[in-house]
């Protein structure tokens, strides 16, 4: 992130941050930039360290990557939501695509901000969502609004159809399952393909596990299918 072209608030400077991210070094960096402007930094790198953090209220704000092991940020931030931990969470990430800004959002996120903006931005959104606001990154703005609605978030039937390809079952098993054609299985599973710009049902799986739209496997990886697409 480029260098803060404006001094932090004095409610930010008071501020004890929880930073999560898998990355080690990118992480550190960061870290030692909020250090000087913030109270304190704790910094972890995995989900289950961050659920512990924010439940021992070791923190004031939570600043999180989305993909981490053992699970997700966004399932990480679902679990506490349901826990009643009502922490203010920005969400820092490279993902700028709709689908993903959505499902941060509905996870229980307060902002959203992209690695590629200055300092400044994040800054902007913790003070922003440490005073009860939303904040998304400007250049966000322009294409959640233009997005179509289908690209938005992945709707019931689609998560349907992909925790059945990580199980194992062939289209035609997902079909008489929902009680769908299997050309609509079809259907789904290539919008659910070309959402995360992906080219194979494993990748696709590993993808929305890795980002938090579907629940932590285990999956075995050896028995999904891949079926061939319809003429």
């Amino acid at each position: 992130m480029k260098a803060n072209v404006r001094p932090a608030s004095k409610s930010i400077r008071k501020l004890r941050v929880l930073l999560a991210d898998e990355h080690r070094c990118v992480a550190e960096g960061l870290a030692g930039l909020l250090a000087k402007r913030t109270q304190s930094v704790l910094l972890v790198h995995d989900g289950q360290a961050l659920m512990e953090a924010v439940l021992a209220e070791q923190a004031d704000i939570l600043i999180t990557d989305i993909a981490m092991p053992p699970f997700s940020a966004l399932q990480a931030l679902r679990r506490l939501r349901q826990q009643g931990s009502d922490i203010p969470v920005v969400v820092l990430s490279t993902h700028s695509e709709p689908l993903i800004v959505r499902e941060a959002m509905q996870a229980g996120a307060n902002g959203y901000v992209l690695k590629q903006s200055p300092s400044s931005e994040l800054f902007n959104a913790m003070g922003e969502v440490t005073a009860g606001n939303q904040f998304i990154s400007p250049q966000l703005m322009a294409s959640l609004l233009d997005a179509p609605e289908s690209l938005h978030r992945l709707t019931r039937r689609q998560r349907e159809v992909i925790e059945s390809m990580a199980k194992g079952k062939r289209t035609s098993e997902i079909a008489a399952d929902l009680g769908i054609s299997v050309r609509t299985v079809e259907s789904h599973r290539q919008s659910l393909l070309d959402l995360l710009g992906v080219h194979s049902g494993v990748a696709l799986i590993r993808e929305a596990e890795r980002l938090g739209l579907i629940p932590v496997g285990p999956y075995d990886m050896n028995v999904v299918v891949e079926d061939k697409s319809l003429p």
